[in-house]
C-alpha cells in the first residue's frame, strides 16, 4: 500500500512540475517575446514581416525584429526603397513605427558586410546583433516566426 501511495504522489508531483512551467506562460505578466526573423529584401515578404511585428504590438505583445540575410538592406538608408501595396508604407516607415511603439530591431552585422553595406548607414533605432540579442533568442518562452 505505502509504494502504491508513493507512486502515486511521484505522478502527481511529475504532473504539477510539467504544468507549471505551462501555466506561468500564460500568465500576461510573464509573456513571451515574438521574434519576427526576416532573411528576404522582398518587398511583399520584407513588408508582411514588418506589418505582422506592428499588428502584434498593437494587440499588447512584446516584438523583436531580426533581419538577416538580404533583408539587412530593409533598415540600411542608402538601399532604395519601395511602398508596400496595402500598408502604403516603406519598410524604413515600418520599422520606424515598430521602434516607435517600443519594439527593437536587430540587423546582422556579417550579413551587412556580405551583402557589401555598412553598418554605419543603418536606420536610426535598429541595433547591430549582440550578444544580448542572442540571449534575447535563446530565452526560454521566446517565439520566433520566419518571413
Amino acid at each position: 500500500m505505502f509504494a502504491r501511495t508513493m507512486r502515486a504522489l511521484a505522478l502527481v508531483v511529475v504532473a504539477v512540475g510539467l504544468t507549471f512551467p505551462a501555466l506561468a506562460q500564460d500568465d500576461p505578466a510573464s509573456s513571451p517575446i515574438l521574434v519576427v526573423h526576416i532573411t528576404t529584401d522582398d518587398v511583399w515578404s520584407g513588408q508582411m514581416g514588418l506589418g505582422f511585428a506592428r499588428r502584434v504590438q498593437e494587440d499588447g505583445g512584446e516584438v523583436i525584429v531580426s533581419l538577416t540575410v538580404r533583408a539587412v538592406a530593409l533598415a540600411n538608408a542608402n538601399v532604395p526603397q519601395h511602398v508596400g501595396g496595402r500598408s502604403g508604407k516603406t519598410p524604413h516607415e515600418l520599422i520606424a513605427d515598430i521602434l516607435d511603439a517600443g519594439g527593437r530591431v536587430f540587423v546582422c552585422p556579417s550579413c551587412t558586410q556580405q551583402a557589401g553595406l555598412s553598418l554605419d548607414d543603418r536606420i536610426e533605432g535598429t541595433e547591430p546583433g549582440s550578444p544580448e540579442y542572442r540571449q534575447i533568442i535563446m530565452a526560454p518562452g521566446t517565439r520566433i516566426i520566419s518571413f
